[in-house]
């Protein structure tokens, strides 16, 4: 592509990726990728990749798991090009599993080693997700977001129990943080795949791991998603689930979409590609075509010679040119096959995998959030005056509280999160700078 175009992707889509050790950890079990497609043709029949990741296990192992399933799951997926996206997003998620379990059999400080993954891929047809454990992905559209994972955790799997059953009964008293699936620990693995679900311009997908997820409803991760653009929100969020106790590892990102891509455009660029590339390798579908047809030729020749050859000779020749005819029969077959996937693959997004949305909630600034987040900042002002750790910009913080106020009182509510969030986001910013020990 030339120059202008080379990063085309970043014209419909604005990105935010944070990852946190949280309040009460010492070292951070949580991963994340977010690739872009390399190309047009990867960008147009791959889309753009994102993935998080929250991994388990005693000292490294989680770590090493859940870097495991970011790389290798992103890796696996922009390579599997002869599938469809669904199948490939499946597989994918399988091929880190394989790895990450080979990996802990191998080595006793890494067994029993496991990670959630959750991998979301932006496609013209719309979004696909593959999903494992119970880290989440939610969308925001028309102020209402929407679950669209279901977790694997015990809690949940309660729920699709009849209300006569005695696990459903017991429902109040079961664990949160026990997940039925994970890439690693298990010989058997089933990947959910969800979508696809088709885009609107000013939709925003969030996924996140259950650091984030546990501190917060879903109707407040909405509003931070309604009110604030990705980079922004990433860190309103972080800092938001720190200052309620940040007890996990927190990670979050955002991917929103701004606006339709010029498909037309993206179309000749890969044209344009595909030219350039075949210049430099004239081999073809009609090249090949040519070798089976010729192999098919050799092997009828064969069977025509072994009657000259008599008897003796005719059951060998036979043997040979049957199986060189069959040879070139089979080119043939896999060419028609091949060809006849590739129109049949475009049809993939016709189809829909999963059963979500799962939950839906609004994320209309209201009332309620918008106080607790000033109850927040009231409590972090209190503690930066009482420890005089630094020196803050009281004016400016005295400012921005009354915007807040003002705005709230006139019923603006995205108004007051968004002044009472910049100060919660620069009291935090500015303490990680000159307390990071504090932490």
């Amino acid at each position: 592509m030339s120059d202008k175009n080379e990063h085309w992707w970043r014209d419909f889509l604005v990105v935010s990726a944070r990852t946190d050790v949280g309040m009460r950890r010492s070292n951070n079990q949580d991963s994340f990728a977010t690739e872009p497609a390399a190309t047009p043709r990867l960008g147009k029949t791959r889309g753009h990749l994102f993935v998080v990741a929250d991994g388990m296990g005693a000292h490294a192992a989680g770590e090493l798991a859940s870097k495991m399933a970011a790389t290798l799951t992103t890796q696996s997926y922009f390579k599997r090009v002869e599938q469809s996206p669904p199948e490939a997003l499946r597989d994918a998620l399988l091929d880190a599993h394989a790895e990450i379990r080979k990996r802990g059999e191998s080595d006793e400080a890494f067994r029993d080693m496991g990670t959630t993954c959750d991998a979301l891929a932006i496609l013209p047809e719309g979004a696909l997700v593959g999903h494992v454990g119970d880290s989440r992905v939610y969308r925001l559209r028309d102020r209402t977001i929407e679950q669209l994972t279901f977790d694997h955790s015990l809690v949940w799997e309660a729920r699709r129990l009849p209300n006569s059953h005695p696990a459903f009964q017991k429902l109040t008293n079961i664990p949160k943080n026990i997940i039925t699936r994970s890439l690693g620990p298990t010989e058997s693995l089933v990947v959910d795949v969800e979508g696809p679900f088709p885009l609107r311009p000013g939709d925003a997908f969030l996924l996140c791991s259950d650091g984030l997820s546990g501190q917060f409803e879903d109707s407040e991760i909405g509003q931070i998603l309604e009110v604030f653009q990705p980079e922004e929100a990433t860190e309103t969020l972080v800092n938001l689930a720190n200052l309620r106790g940040g007890p996990d590892n927190i990670t979050v990102v955002v991917a929103r979409y701004k606006a339709e891509p010029n498909w037309v455009e993206l179309g000749r660029e890969i044209e344009r590609a595909e030219r350039a590339q075949a210049k430099k390798k004239p081999t073809s579908t009609l090249a090949w075509t040519a070798l089976a047809l010729a192999i098919a030729s050799f092997g009828a020749a064969v069977c025509g010679f072994a009657g000259v050859l008599g008897a003796s000779g005719a059951a060998v020749g036979v043997g040979v040119g049957a199986a060189a005819l069959g040879a070139g029969f089979v080119g043939l077959f896999a060419w028609g096959v091949r060809d006849r996937w590739s129109a049949e693959s475009d049809e993939w997004s016709e189809k829909t995998w999963g059963a979500g949305p799962y939950v839906r909630a609004s994320a209309a600034p209201n009332v309620e959030f918008c106080e607790k987040v000033a109850d927040v900042c009231d409590q972090l002002c209190d503690a930066m005056r009482e420890q005089q750790i630094f020196a803050p910009d009281w004016d400016g913080v005295a400012n921005a509280r009354a915007q807040a106020k003002t705005a709230f009182e006139r019923g603006d509510f995205a108004g007051s999160l968004r002044a009472d969030a910049s100060v919660i986001n620069y009291m935090m910013s500015e303490l990680k700078k000159n307390a990071p020990t504090q932490r």
